[in-house]
């Protein structure tokens, strides 16, 4: 999770973009901001209380970063409150390719039209900009995907003070990059803050400059649709000859910063070579995180990436999936990845799964809860023990870890009692009645 650009220029950018140089960067300034701005969203939770009606607009940028879907139609159920969701574009700052960008705003429209949710793309044509949606569709309540900046300024929790605000992560937090996940300055003045466990809240208590008050423990949108039973997936995979074994292989975005956590670089190759190599026996899904595109374009140029996404679209027994995940999670074998959120979330399949790791000392990197996660995956740290994880795991079925992930899903994921989704409902319900923000 989390931007690794970190250059002066695009911090520039960021600071000028957003008149951020006082409150986000001195001590005295922020607390004050921050209390007042937490004050203010008090305030508007009590304003809501005796209205009959009210508008839930969902931020939201890349089709990744939706995890709300149950959330979405139990508020849409429920005659007090009116959701839809709206759709602008992310990594405005950042000198990626205007077309793809563009692209992906349209892609994001497609995903939630597909849902038969209501979906707004608030740009006007005629003057060629991003409408602000505080003045034109004023909504009750904003529920943001994601944290950070790097999008239109008018899309950022600063625009809203005056609204109650809540966090929905777009991503099972388990890394230990708890500056980004808890204690950028948007997790400082949100009203509500959902997180995962215990495990997180406590997390965020203890690395947040608010020591985690605005923070609730809702479990974890994302994946409450592996908690259905009922739920009959899509197959999405490509139709072969013969039934073969499902691999997916999800690399992260994070290839060059500070915190260049992603292996692609590294089997980018490799993989081609093993999907051809085991195309009698296995097919191949390539689920690169959706930013992972824009930083290939700036670091292999737009040709050679277009052509490496390509190849895998048009592969025999490969293919190429840049949208949800779910049913491509369900309808698997296996997954291979270097992503912190499936640490955790692909583990709710009680598959057998293996993560790349990229430096031997990347289990330092992990959070609490993260390790733990961590520990229930095969670790592939050279090609040969990818090729052994596939022959011998997923073809072979030696999946020695088999009870261990049974043990650690029944004791940290199953979540027994009410659904995240219901329990969001509760807390909005209980917030606007002044039983939740301090």
């Amino acid at each position: 999770m989390g931007s690794a650009d970190t250059s002066l220029k695009y911090r520039l950018r960021l600071i000028w973009a957003y008149k951020d140089i006082l409150r986000n960067h001195f001590a005295p300034v922020f607390r004050m901001y921050a209390g007042r701005f937490r004050k203010h969203q008090r305030l508007a939770a009590h304003r809501l209380e005796g209205k009959e009606r009210l508008d839930v607009a969902f931020f939201l940028t890349i089709p990744g970063m939706w995890k709300s879907d149950y959330l979405f139609r139990a508020l849409r159920e429920n005659p007090r409150y009116h959701p839809y969701v709206v759709v602008y574009p992310y990594s405005v700052f950042k000198g990626f390719d205007r077309e793809e960008v563009d692209a992906t705003v349209e892609r994001t429209r497609h995903f939630i039209e597909d849902k038969g949710f209501e979906c707004i793309v608030p740009y006007n044509a005629r003057n060629g900009r991003w409408e602000d949606v505080r003045k034109t569709l004023k909504p009750d309540i904003v529920v943001f995907t994601t944290p950070y900046k790097d999008i239109p300024p008018q899309y950022f929790i600063y625009n809203f003070r005056d609204v109650l605000t809540c966090y929905v992560p777009y991503g099972f937090s388990s890394l230990n990059l708890y500056k980004v996940n808890y204690d950028l300055i948007f997790h400082n003045l949100v009203g509500i803050h959902f997180v995962e466990t215990e495990i997180h809240r406590e997390t965020a208590m203890a690395h947040s400059r608010n020591r985690g008050e605005n923070v609730v423990v809702s479990g974890y949108p994302g994946t409450e649709v592996f908690l259905h039973k009922e739920y009959e997936p899509v197959d999405v995979w490509k139709v072969q000859e013969k039934r073969k074994k499902r691999v997916i292989w999800a690399p992260h975005h994070t290839i060059d910063g500070d915190f260049a956590i992603s292996s692609f670089l590294l089997y980018s190759e490799p993989m081609l070579q093993l999907a051809r190599e085991f195309s009698e026996s296995v097919q191949f899904v390539f689920k690169p995180h959706p930013l992972l595109k824009f930083k290939l374009q700036r670091i292999w140029g737009v040709g050679k990436t277009d052509e490496y996404y390509r190849c895998w679209q048009e592969m025999a027994n490969g293919q190429l999936e840049e949208s949800s995940y779910v049913d491509l999670f369900l309808t698997s074998d296996a997954m291979i990845h270097d992503c912190g959120s499936f640490t955790t979330e692909y583990l709710f399949t009680r598959k057998p799964v293996m993560y790349l790791v990229k430096d031997y000392d990347f289990v330092e990197k992990f959070s609490t809860f993260g390790q733990m996660s961590f520990n229930n995956h095969y670790h592939g740290r050279t090609v040969e023990e990818v090729r052994s994880f596939i022959a011998d795991v997923v073809i072979g079925g030696k999946d020695t870890m088999r009870e261990q992930r049974e043990e650690f899903f029944e004791r940290h994921l199953a979540q027994g009692g009410k659904l995240p989704s219901e329990r969001i409902v509760e807390i909005l319900d209980a917030t606007i009645k002044g039983d939740i923000i301090k």
